[in-house]
């Protein structure tokens, strides 16, 4: 990081209005991402959806965590990787994932206090038509951002011609957007050049996240790490949307 660089940790509670400066926030797409991705959004005015970099098969772009009674359970889409492939052109292996997954989140949240007003929308979900990963985690993604009542805009990287790879690439989609402000997640921080963005007139902010507690069916296993944001929309159900806006 470099001294001229601008850093600092986010702490905006809501989206910020159209008289503020733009914030833009940029992430893979994962299949029913956990909460912090959805708190990363709420924070910005736009979501970059990266689905043209390459698929990363040890990522949690073609799988999800859930809780089940001894621990975590993995709903994992079955996928044809002819490597390298962009994530956009990864192809779903077969559609046996579909019931295995709804049979998954009924063992797991059956009776959890949720279910019931999320499962109309998520056999909804289950039941689009999908021939590619994105087909699938992409509407993950924004069945999760409506769970939780993030309004934030959503747009594809693919749909936008910006050259170059890794922070450059990162900064020219946040130039393209107009933004003033890049909220980047700690990982993402570490390869960013933060002169490059201080020249173009763009501040870096990087999210700090810590999960709220909220009532569940039963208790949660120790090991936490990457679970879905399914658990709480599941445990919560119309009340999921005051998870993220109780953050200060």
């Amino acid at each position: 990081m470099t001294p001229t660089a601008r850093w600092r940790r986010s702490t905006r509670s809501s989206p910020p209005t159209s008289s503020e400066v733009t914030t833009v926030a940029i992430h893979q797409p994962e299949y029913f991402p956990w909460p912090g991705f959805l708190d990363k959004a709420r924070r910005a005015d736009v979501l970059v959806l990266l689905d043209d970099v390459q698929f990363d098969r040890s990522s949690l772009q073609h799988r999800a965590r859930v809780a089940a009674t001894d621990g975590l359970a993995w709903m994992t889409l079955p996928f044809v990787h002819r490597f390298p492939q962009r994530i956009d052109e990864v192809e779903l292996a077969d559609e046996r994932w579909r019931v295995k997954h709804w049979k998954t989140l009924e063992a797991c949240y059956g009776r959890a206090a949720g279910f019931a007003a999320a499962a109309p929308s998520l056999r909804a979900f289950f039941e689009r038509p999908a021939r590619r990963l994105v087909d699938v985690t992409i509407p993950s993604v924004e069945l999760l951002l409506h769970a939780f009542g993030v309004t934030t805009r959503v747009v594809r990287a693919s749909s936008m011609d910006t050259p170059g790879e890794k922070s450059a690439r990162v900064l020219a989609l946040c130039q393209a957007l107009g933004a003033t402000r890049y909220l980047s997640g700690r990982t993402g921080a570490a390869y960013l050049d933060g002169a490059a963005f201080s020249e173009a007139g763009i501040s870096v902010e990087i999210q700090a996240f810590d999960l709220p507690t909220y009532a569940r069916h039963r208790p949660l296993p120790e090991e936490t790490r990457g679970l879905s944001a399914l658990d709480a929309w599941l445990c919560l159900g119309n009340q999921s949307s005051s998870l993220l806006t109780s953050l200060p």
